[in-house]
């Protein structure tokens, strides 16, 4: 999640700056494109609007990108030869790992995705205790996360992550309070205005697909006020 949220808010930066230089063509608002739902709605309903999303991949993706070129170097194994398992809340998660684009050479980033429930099926079967296990830290290979990854999963929590790094990268400074509480809350459709350095930043964020679709019928129609819309396809978000 820490590697989109640094794609996405670089490239939010980057064309708010062409727009504000003046640049007619870039485009905007941008959407968030790590929800593979929403894409797979988005891909079908609006095929026009292709070039507005965000290149970022979803973290499910760059994570698996990253272990089968990073991480397989790091321990001097074949990316065929290592097996990735991602663990998601969301079932369409499974479609987007199979992809053809998130392939090298016929080898997917990632292997397998299996579901919370999957994952929970797999430990009754095979009656592991977790009472019974000793503690110990987890893995780490890409270092630490931080907080911006733990929020990333609910309504208004990609967007706000994606605010907290733009604005660290745009004013060059560090924020004194993290949280942008008023891009959270669980109404279908939420507005915010964010202020970069003297320049305020509109924010739209939707979930559930029917209110995605009454913000994309407004950037269709080139009515859309905001520079940036945050869209996940399940009504509260994926947990």
């Amino acid at each position: 999640a820490d590697l989109t949220i640094m794609e996405e808010g670089a490239e939010l930066l980057d064309r708010l700056g062409k727009f504000l230089n003046g640049d007619k063509d870039v485009k905007l608002p941008m959407l968030t494109s790590c929800c593979p739902g929403w894409v797979n709605f988005f891909e079908y309903y609006f095929p026009d609007l292709l070039d507005v999303p965000s290149t970022a991949r979803s973290p499910q993706q760059m994570f698996g990108s990253i272990a089968k070129i990073y991480f397989a170097d790091k321990i001097n194994t074949d990316r065929k030869d290592l097996v990735v398992v991602s663990v998601m809340p969301c079932v369409a998660k499974k479609y987007e790992a199979a992809r053809p684009e998130f392939k090298v050479d016929g080898n997917p980033d990632v292997d397998y995705s299996i579901s919370t429930r999957e994952l929970a099926a797999l430990i009754k079967g095979a009656n592991i205790d977790f009472h019974t296990l000793e503690d110990e830290d987890f893995d780490k290979p890409m270092g630490e996360s931080t907080g911006a990854g733990v929020i990333f999963g609910t309504t208004g929590g990609v967007i706000e992550a994606a605010v907290r790094t733009a604005y660290e990268i745009h004013t060059g400074k560090t924020l004194e309070k993290v949280d942008f509480e008023q891009l959270r809350g669980f109404d279908g459709i939420r507005e915010a205005e964010a202020d970069f350095g003297g320049t305020p930043i509109k924010i739209g964020i939707a979930h559930g697909l029917g209110n995605a679709r009454k913000l994309l019928d407004e950037v269709r129609a080139s009515k859309s006020k905001y520079h940036a819309i945050e869209i996940m396809a399940c009504p509260g978000g994926c947990i």
